[in-house]
């Protein structure tokens, strides 16, 4: 397996897309799995209602937007494996975070939520054939691959991970 080319994905995924360095899923899963994982383990007690700017989501928040996120995404990798013809939509990320009640939720409860999805869906990955990860289908408007989506999924986690650091933390 190769890199996705550019045209496998909406442009919009080029800056996550980026973060992401290996050229096969079990290199990628080697580099960046566990640090994606363990990262929200990390985070101080009180920092998880912090907002770092009024109307900003916090960090409850964000977590549940890459959970929901990864959600969708795999969702479509699924359905285009599955070659269902079903038009695939984008989804508005600010509607999810309002009805999302993150906020309700217990930092553990939602790190555990994270870790159960990321290894469900290692699962995924690994059982798809090459084949498979060479698929496309349409989201939207736009083409999307299996193998563009596996890149997206990290690649978006890397993206918030260092939001967090710069802007919630400080780092």
């Amino acid at each position: 397996m190769s890199r996705p080319n550019k045209n496998e994905y909406n442009p919009y995924f080029e800056g996550y897309i980026s973060l992401v360095k290996g050229d096969s899923y079990n290199e990628i899963k080697n580099n960046y799995n566990q640090k994606v994982m363990e990262y929200w383990d990390t985070i101080p007690e009180e920092k998880w209602t912090y907002s770092y700017e009024k109307g900003k989501w916090t960090l409850k928040q964000v977590l549940q937007h890459i959970i929901d996120t990864e959600r969708i995404l795999v969702y479509r990798a699924l359905c285009i494996v599955r070659e269902d013809t079903k038009k695939l939509n984008e989804f508005d990320q600010d509607k999810y975070a309002e009805s999302g009640k993150a906020n309700l939720i217990s930092p553990i409860d939602l790190i555990s939520e994270w870790k159960f999805l990321r290894s469900s869906n290692d699962l995924m990955f690994k059982s798809f054939t090459d084949e498979d990860l060479e698929k496309t289908g349409t989201v939207g408007s736009k083409n999307l691959s299996v193998r563009a989506v596996m890149y997206i999924i990290i690649g978006h986690a890397l993206h918030h991970i260092n939001i967090i650091n710069n802007r919630y933390l400080n780092f």
